[in-house]
């Protein structure tokens, strides 16, 4: 055993933030599970009874605006209301993750002014997700105040309905919180989950969002920053008769006007989380507001937005999305997301929130690997994942399927029950896992203890190289590279912000 996993597992006597005061989960341990048109109805009471009987105590539903609000303010709970049930009659506690970046096609009829425009003029058109049967994706700008208006109305209502459910413990927002696939109100490419991983941070795809109204925005932001038109003049070296003028670059590369337009993209992001929460908080006062990232800031910042620090900080917990299968099984890779993570949570919980527990069968990511890369684990890999991010900090944890899809390009993957709802070795350690974290209620008041040394982030170095060089793969292979030589050498380091350097001695 690693020296530093016994240092990160020794008691710190350091209490748990407020946000997780209350007493009936010791270990959130679940997972992702209704996401229509999956699991079978038929199969839901069964599953839920064998989840419990296994040891979970909590689980995540999409809760898809496009498959509820199907006319409007004509709401259809009903699937929804089953979850609710279930998971009271079993004990088990509920996250609703809400996603109105699936907007219902009578909004993308009567609104389609507010269609994601691309820089080359292409508009959005309503699509069925990867991860979920439904239609809707990748919803409609939220720049535009009537669509805006619209999800506001339905997130109230949400909240209104289930805020006082017995199975209720919180919400989690803005999915994976960056911007691919319409998240926060605008995106890089289609989907990111089929970008080949040595391609994943560049510049693939369609640039969104140029509409009216979000050129509106970016209008306001330079005046804000700038002053004058004078000014925007003598930083961009392009010059405009009015503001009017003034439009979002089309073409990339290192200059003012690009770095600008991604600095603007990351704000109103990031703005448009924090106007979720408001909107949850406005009717539930009481229910724990939570969203999670990817664990890739090094890498997604510039094209999808992906900020794990400004995120964290809009939550009251936080947490992230790692599948080895995808990122690669080396022994640093998973510890480094985990620190890049709790870093950015500054001392809030987080949890891992989207967690291996299956096979990966998308041909594009396993050809070539070896099995022992993590494309099909077995119940050693998911102990060994658990281990390593409740080592590194983590105060719960949901797989990213109970059970697999089955259809949709993500078919068959993630899962640690079998593809018709049997128990394998793998979900078998999962039960083991959920008993054992929950039979330890002092050890998760315990926090790793502070690094040897720090690493800085500096998120204009990395807009930089990816206005430069059209990706982010200098940027983020020299900080992991810096990573993987104090892992190496048994010296833990510690992911730091930039702004947040003065509590290390050593950077």
């Amino acid at each position: 055993m690693r020296i530093r996993w016994v240092r990160w597992m020794a008691l710190a006597a350091v209490s748990a933030a407020s946000a997780w005061a209350q007493p009936e989960l010791v270990f959130p341990y679940g997972a992702v599970y209704f996401r229509k048109s999956n699991p079978p109805e038929e199969d839901w009471e069964q599953d839920h009874k064998t989840a419990a009987a296994l040891g979970l105590n909590i689980m995540r539903h999409w809760y898809m605006w496009s498959a509820i609000e199907t006319a409007p303010e004509k709401y259809d709970w009903r699937d929804y209301d089953r979850m609710m049930e279930l998971e009271a009659r079993y004990g088990i506690r509920v996250v609703i993750a809400e996603m109105i970046t699936a907007a219902p096609e009578w909004v993308w009829k009567r609104y389609a002014h507010a269609r994601f425009e691309a820089h080359d003029g292409y508009r959005g058109v309503p699509s069925i997700s990867a991860s979920a049967a439904v239609g809707g994706f990748p919803g409609l700008c939220l720049d535009n105040d009537d669509v805006r208006a619209l999800a506001e109305r339905f997130l109230k209502a949400l909240a209104g309905r289930y805020k006082d459910h017995p199975a209720m413990y919180g919400y989690d927002l803005w999915n994976e919180c960056n911007t691919s696939g319409g998240g926060g109100g605008y995106f890089q490419v289609a989907s990111s989950a089929h970008i080949p991983n040595e391609h994943r941070g560049t510049a693939l795809g369609r640039v969104y969002c140029y509409c009216p109204a979000t050129q509106r925005l970016f209008r306001a932001w330079l005046q804000r920053r700038y002053q004058s038109l004078e000014e925007l003049h003598r930083r961009w070296h392009r010059y405009f008769a009015s503001w009017e003028d003034v439009e979002a670059p089309r073409t990339g590369g290192p200059y003012a006007d690009w770095l600008d337009w991604l600095e603007f993209r990351e704000d109103r992001a990031h703005e448009l989380l924090r106007w979720r929460r408001e909107v949850i908080r406005s009717v539930d006062k009481k229910n724990r507001i939570t969203a999670h990232g990817l664990g890739y800031t090094l890498e997604y910042l510039p094209s999808v937005s992906a900020n794990d620090w400004r995120a964290a900080a809009e939550v009251e917990i936080y947490g992230f999305t790692w599948v080895p299968s995808r990122k690669g099984n080396q022994p640093w890779k998973q510890f480094h997301a985990v620190d890049l993570v709790r870093a950015a949570a500054r001392g809030k919980p987080f949890w891992h929130a989207e967690f291996q527990g299956g096979p990966l069968w998308m041909q594009a990511e396993v050809l070539d690997r070896p099995l022992e890369d993590g494309r099909k684990p077995d119940e050693k890999d998911v102990r060994l994942w658990n281990l390593i991010s409740m080592a590194a900090g983590v105060k719960g944890l949901f797989y990213v399927r109970w059970r697999p899809l089955l259809d949709g390009p993500l078919f068959g993957a993630f899962g640690p029950m079998a593809m018709d709802g049997s128990v394998t070795p793998r979900a078998e350690m999962a039960g083991r896992l959920a008993k054992w974290a929950n039979a330890q209620p002092e050890l998760w008041k315990s926090v790793p203890v502070r690094g040897d040394v720090g690493i800085v982030f500096v998120p204009e170095s990395e807009r930089f190289n990816f206005a430069q060089q059209g990706n982010t793969s200098y940027y983020a292979e020299s900080a992991r590279g810096a990573y993987m030589a104090f892992f190496d050498s048994n010296i833990q380091p510690d992911w730091v912000h930039i702004d947040h350097i003065s509590e290390y001695r050593l950077v």
